[in-house]
């Protein structure tokens, strides 16, 4: 690999970031490591080797580490099961070996680059090649069952082929890498997710590229960064309403991606990159003990960022986001996802979930939430739209379609009432096949039965202007009530709207609403009178309450109440009071 002016303030920084989190772990360490996972065992191991070999550290070359290295070693050994593998909520599981694999590998290879060896440093080098050593037949005949797991195997397999060759490993990560990278149109991965990009699917293109002369790999990773740069927040997140995974329901932390950006913004000399890992240098650094092993075995990521742009120390939160992250209109076709910017104010309208013929479930994108709309550190995180149809839950866009600035979502439910059976299926015993009709499953042989079929059909058009949105919710069909919920990030302040049971939960039944943080303010509405057949409630759908759970948003409610006939027209607008 080239080498790079190294960014002597950037190691610094990361250098003192990885003592503290050494310093804090070893507060009770000798308590805790009995029970520590096999993951958390090793990157704790991982970070006393990092500090104890860095120069400058406060733990270089200190052999009280010796003990705390020991014991992540015992607990390691312990763990390791009969085929090499390690358990955990996958039993023997292949790619959740790999995560620690990977991490060992990067201890092995910083022990290996210490220029003086030190004599625990050498036990610690001896136990952690016989940890690889029983792993490899495993690794290389295990299989995975998520997509970024095969990138994770094969990152450690790369690894381990560079410490403890055998001609069967790169034969094994040939085989995963000629499925293809799972990469969308747009630049995302098939599971969406900035979860899995940056903690497994990017780090291990990455190491895969290095570690196999695989320089094409990059190319992936530069696609799914780039298609990520108008989707980071000023308050330090970054959007996530499009995943297939479990980051699909929280505000997920923009900092793991602060060292992808960094690493090729250096290597490519990419100004947006650029702009990117200094905007993220001002987040706290996320597992600064692996950044700092990283760079000691990355010179691209411990290089300079190009001198035209900001230095890290400039920025501070709140965020103000550089242009290169805050394009005017951003989209993500393949997810159903479109941002628009204007006037200070952020809207993202999201319509692509998949379908739930399955039933709702992991690896699938079902979050209800169709808009956002921030203006400042006011921000309307959730809008949702509950209709009370045979329990089938609220609203989620089937076909979406962007039209300029405006987003037409749309949806039609069906639920059925179902006739006798024709005299042709009858049984004797009166037992019928197990179905699955849509809501619930039982044995009636719904397919066999003539159906009375009831439909509701919703069209929802976001259309996004200068510094405000226009909802128009129109409906067919079936004649029931609906329920707009408007969730609220907490810290601020509600005007023009009645308290509607729950704490934490109100009704706009007329005119406007506004919510207010500091100065910036978003008005809401117009409400709409109550009704005692259209409660202001969030119904999640059968498929979660059958079970005692909820896919409810968390935060300040404020509900529009009304019934499913003709269209309604809401607002919602941004703007800032004077000082």
């Amino acid at each position: 690999m080239q080498t790079a002016t190294a960014d002597t303030a950037f190691l610094e920084r990361v250098a003192e970031a990885a003592d503290g989190h050494v310093a804090a772990f070893l507060v009770a360490h000798d308590d805790d490591v009995p029970a520590l996972a096999h993951r958390p065992a090793m990157a704790r191991l991982l970070a006393l080797v990092t500090t104890f070999t860095q120069p400058g550290s406060g733990f270089h070359r200190q052999e009280r580490l010796g003990k705390a290295m020991g014991g992540c070693l015992d607990r390691l050994e312990a763990l390791q099961g009969p085929t090499g593998l390690f358990d955990g909520t996958n039993l023997s599981s292949p790619p959740d070996s790999a995560f620690t694999l990977n991490d060992l590998c990067l201890a092995l290879r910083i022990i290996r680059a210490t220029d003086a060896a030190a004599t625990l440093l050498s036990d610690v080098d001896t136990r952690l090649a016989g940890i690889v050593a029983r792993s490899i037949d495993a690794m290389v005949a295990g299989g995975v069952h998520t997509p970024n797991h095969r990138w994770e195997l094969c990152a450690a397999l790369a690894q381990i082929n560079g410490l403890q060759p055998r001609q069967d490993i790169g034969e094994r990560i040939a085989q995963w890498l000629a499925e293809g990278i799972d990469q969308l149109p747009d630049g995302m991965y098939s599971e969406r997710s900035p979860l899995y990009a940056t903690a497994v699917t990017n780090p291990s293109l990455l190491t895969i590229a290095d570690s196999t002369d695989r320089p094409e790999l990059l190319d992936h990773v530069r696609r799914n960064l780039t298609a990520f740069l108008p989707w980071f927040n000023g308050d330090g997140s970054v959007e996530s309403v499009f995943s297939r995974r479990q980051d699909q329901w929280l505000a997920f932390s923009a900092a793991p991606f602060f060292h992808l950006y960094r690493r090729l913004a250096t290597q490519d000399g990419r100004a947006d990159f650029a702009a990117a890992a200094a905007w993220l240098a001002a987040l706290p650094l996320h597992e600064p003990a692996k950044l700092l092993a990283l760079t000691r075995l990355d010179p691209w990521l411990a290089g300079a960022l190009p001198p035209a742009l900001p230095s890290d120390a400039a920025l501070s939160l709140p965020l103000d986001l550089p242009a290169a992250l805050a394009p005017v209109e951003a989209a993500l076709d393949s997810c159903g996802a479109f941002r628009f910017r204007s006037a200070g104010t952020v809207a993202t309208v999201f319509g692509g979930c998949d379908s739930l013929v399955p039933g709702v479930g992991s690896g699938l994108a079902t979050n209800p939430t169709f808009l956002r709309f921030g203006n400042g550190a006011a921000v309307l995180s959730d809008v949702r739209l509950s209709r009370s149809f045979f329990d089938l839950g609220p609203f989620r866009s089937q076909h979406t379609a962007r039209r300029g600035r405006s987003v037409v979502l749309r949806e039609e439910l069906e639920a059925s009432f179902y006739q006798p059976l024709p005299p042709e299926q009858l049984r004797a015993d009166g037992i019928y096949a197990l179905e699955h009709e849509g809501r619930f499953s039982a044995g009636m042989e719904f397919t066999a039965r003539p159906a009375d079929v009831h439909r509701l059909a919703t069209e929802i058009s976001v259309d996004c202007g200068d510094g405000h949105v226009g909802l128009d919710i129109g409906f067919a069909g079936t004649h029931t009530a609906f329920a707009l919920e408007l969730t609220f990030r907490p810290g601020g302040v509600l005007d023009g709207v009645q308290p509607a049971g729950a704490p934490g939960t109100f009704q706009l039944l007329s005119g406007t609403g506004t919510y207010r943080v500091g100065r910036d303010v978003v008005e809401f509405g117009p409400g709409l009178p109550t009704d005692p057949d259209a409660p202001a409630v969030y119904n999640p759908g059968e498929s979660y309450r059958y079970l005692g759970g909820t896919n409810a948003a968390d935060g300040i409610k404020v509900y529009i109440a009304g019934r499913t006939s003709g269209s309604h027209r809401f607002t919602f607008r941004g703007y800032t009071l004077p000082a």
